[in-house]
């Protein structure tokens, strides 16, 4: 081999030996270098900011503001009650005329509220209308029978007499529903012929004649059946010892 050659190898090599020497000596171990890289940055101080002087802090505030009193409404005046109708004294002044409470006071307070239902409002005939009803036996129900057949009534007020009839016994309601089924113009003329019809199951149209003779069969025979009941003994009740 070419001498030249040889000595260039050798400058190269120790060229490369040289620069591996150096690069091991500047090079810090691994501890070292994680030493180096875990120290924290420093970090800016107030000093550093303002020149060396602090700035000044403002203290938050805290204080919550006191609450604002709720504020007074003006008082609303009351309205006053609306003094009671004149109708309404009337009917209070006739059922306080009679305070026992006896067969003969109810009929005579009922009397007199027959008496001034006329005069009243349509408000107050109802209202004198439900009194009276509750003060009126059977046997005198025909001091309201002209009321009960006068179609030109208010009508709430026929329905409060009308109403109130079904509850009375047979041969008080049938024969006034019979006299209101007679009047063509009647608010509750259809309403009466049907309620005959399920009571004396049959239906006569407006032969009145024959409706008056079937009604008073109706009635005897239950009449005969109710005496009969009377004055024959039930076998269910045990003779005495």
């Amino acid at each position: 081999m070419n001498v030249k050659v040889l000595i260039s190898l050798a400058i190269v090599v120790a060229a490369i030996v040289g620069a591996a020497m150096w690069f091991l000596r500047t090079t810090p171990p691994p501890q070292v270098a994680d030493a180096l890289n875990a120290t924290p940055a420093p970090t800016l101080t107030d000093d550093m900011m303002w020149g060396g002087k602090r700035s000044p802090r403002i203290a938050p505030d805290r204080s919550t503001p006191a609450p604002k009193a709720p504020e007074k409404s003006a008082a609303r005046p009351s309205t006053p009650a609306a003094p009671p109708a004149d109708w309404e004294i009337k009917i209070q002044q006739a059922i306080e005329a009679n305070p026992d409470n006896s067969d003969a006071a109810n009929l005579a307070t009922a009397q007199t509220l027959i008496n001034m239902l006329p005069t009243f409002p349509p408000d107050g005939q109802v209202e004198a209308a439900q009194h009276l009803l509750n003060l009126l036996p059977d046997a005198e129900y025909g001091r309201v029978l002209p009321i009960v057949k006068n179609p030109t009534m208010p009508e709430e007020v026929l329905d409060v007499f009308v109403t109130e009839l079904m509850n009375r016994e047979d041969p008080v309601k049938l024969p006034a529903l019979l006299e209101i089924a007679k009047i063509p113009n009647h608010p509750h003329q259809e309403e009466a012929l049907t309620d005959l019809q399920i009571f004396l199951d049959d239906d006569f149209g407006t032969n009145w004649n024959r409706w008056d003779v079937a009604l008073k069969d109706y009635l005897k025979k239950q009449a005969d059946e109710t005496a009969a009941e009377a004055t024959t003994p039930s076998a269910l009740v045990p003779a005495p010892r």
